[in-house]
């Protein structure tokens, strides 16, 4: 679909020797079918007939440019059906990278005169710029690909090895276009100023492919300091692995009312981050570690008294902290709605119920076992931070996140939450079925329910008679509950 809308804009051009091809593959990849008409009959038509994205209103071409910089990755079915039934929390099988934005396509303007008009008239912004997303790693390969000696074929290996290595990404570049923009900004995502990770998989390391550092991140906020509303930092450890600077600037942007600080790879200091209580403000935060560290400690290991300011705070991402290991009471003063403290192995999660306001909560790999019941024997410490606590007072939960901890049945808590519609109980695999899933059949509202990943032998090379009895329950479930009326989604593994 893309390419088609270029290859229409292209038609309008008045000369298309200097237009860069629309595809990278260039004309050499096309293969002629029996069902393709000759060139000269296409040629003919093109010349005759009027371009359909020409017709196109200003508005509507504004529009289209708009959705492009929405477009998310192309899925397989299993990912895809978790984007039309949207998970509220991040989990196993989610994307984690956010989209380069319409920076990922500079060729837009070297299309046609009217496109370049459009993208750059001051009038536009405010359609095409309220989010602007910088990625450091994108934003050098593009400029590798951009120029129009690459228009109509793909470098070479060497090639391309070349020009990235004499491309480098100019920080006042950047704060230009941010300048010029600064008014009608109202996200901005910055992500991969370190390096990002190839599709090899190795780490291209970008620290000296770019100058900007985080006297440019201060200044950058402070040109939107009255207007900026949403601010997502991704894989970008360099801004706070040293001192306090980054969290002071943010603090200063009294505007923000959504903070995301993503993938940290660091330890974090409470002291610093008490600044933030000075933006009673902040509706969303989420500070989070990279959950992929198993070999070291990342992030905070307490959470600031002073937080308890944050009066008007309705959502709280804290994954991967690993030596956090207890909420503050207060937590329970403020209006949580939202809650997920996935990859937290050491926490004690003794105040979750009394978070009785949660609609969302996520517990994915905190190493939780069976929920204790009532009579049981009392547990030492160690052992209560392992045990899912009791959700029957959660009455408002719609969305839980069980994920990759190890369950082994489906806790039977879950039959008390009425209004819940979505349930991750994926990679729990010591979970086996042993008997019907009645529990989750009784629940009135669920909508999706993910089981993949549940009793696995990865030491036997069959289905054993248990996992058979598993697998033969789920199915049992899943085809229940096709039958209801609005229709239920169960995600699970099909061989």
């Amino acid at each position: 679909m893309r390419n088609d809308l270029l290859q229409e804009a292209r038609n309008e051009a008045p000369s298309t020797s200097t237009m860069p091809h629309p595809d990278n593959d260039g004309p050499e990849a096309i293969t002629k079918s029996p069902y393709q008409r000759s060139a000269k009959r296409q040629a003919t038509e093109r010349s005759t007939a009027p371009s359909l994205v020409a017709a196109l209103p200003d508005e509507l071409l504004l529009k289209v440019f708009s959705e492009l910089a929405k477009l998310g990755p192309v899925t397989v079915p299993d990912e895809e059906v978790c984007h039309h039934h949207r998970f509220p929390f991040r989990t196993f099988h989610t994307p984690e990278e956010p989209h380069p934005g319409l920076r990922s396509y500079p060729f837009l303007g070297q299309v046609c005169r009217r496109w370049q008009h459009l993208l750059e008239c001051p009038g536009s912004r405010q359609d095409l710029y309220r989010e602007v997303v910088i990625d450091f790693g994108h934003e050098l390969i593009t400029a590798v690909h951009t120029p129009i000696i690459w228009s109509d074929r793909r470098p070479t290996d060497k090639e391309f090895r070349e020009s990235f290595g004499a491309t480098k990404l100019s920080a006042q570049k950047i704060l230009d276009f941010m300048h010029q923009r600064q008014s009608v900004i109202q996200k901005v995502v910055l992500t991969n100023s370190e390096g990002y990770w190839s599709d090899e998989g190795s780490f291209v390391n970008l620290q000296h492919k770019h100058n900007f550092t985080m006297a440019h991140f201060g200044m950058m906020l402070g040109m939107m300091c009255q207007s900026l509303q949403d601010l997502h930092v991704q894989h970008c450890n360099d801004f706070f692995s040293v001192g306090n600077g980054a969290w002071s600037a943010i603090s200063c942007v009294k505007s923000l009312r959504r903070l995301a600080i993503e993938d940290l790879h660091c330890r974090l200091d409470a002291d610093s981050l008490q600044e933030l209580a000075t933006m009673p403000q902040l509706e969303e935060l989420s500070i989070t570690g990279e959950q992929s560290n198993d070999n070291w400690h990342v992030g905070l290991d307490c959470i600031p008294e002073e937080w308890a300011a944050l009066t008007n705070l309705t959502k709280l991402e804290l994954r991967g902290h690993s030596l956090l290991n207890v909420l503050p009471a207060f937590l329970a003063q403020l209006p949580l709605c939202h809650l997920d403290l996935g990859s937290c192995r050491h926490l004690n999660l003794a105040i979750i119920p009394t978070l009785t306001q949660l609609e969302v909560l996520s517990l994915s790999a905190t190493g939780l076992a069976e929920h204790r019941d009532s009579g049981a024997p009392a547990l030492t410490a160690a052992a209560i931070r392992m045990h899912l606590p009791d959700l029957s007072r959660l009455s408002r939960l719609t969305a839980l996140n069980l994920s990759d901890n190890r369950l082994t049945r489906v806790p039977p808590v879950i039959g008390k939450l009425k209004q819940l519609k979505l349930l991750d109980l994926s990679c729990n695999q010591e979970l086996q079925v042993a008997s019907p899933l009645t529990t989750l059949q009784a629940l009135p509202a669920i909508k999706l329910v993910d089981l993949r990943g549940v009793h696995e032998e990865p030491d036997v090379g069959y289905w054993t008679e248990a996992k058979c009895t598993s697998m033969k329950h789920i199915a049992a479930f899943t085809k229940k509950m096709k039958q209801r009326p609005y229709g239920c989604k169960i995600m699970m593994d099909r061989d």
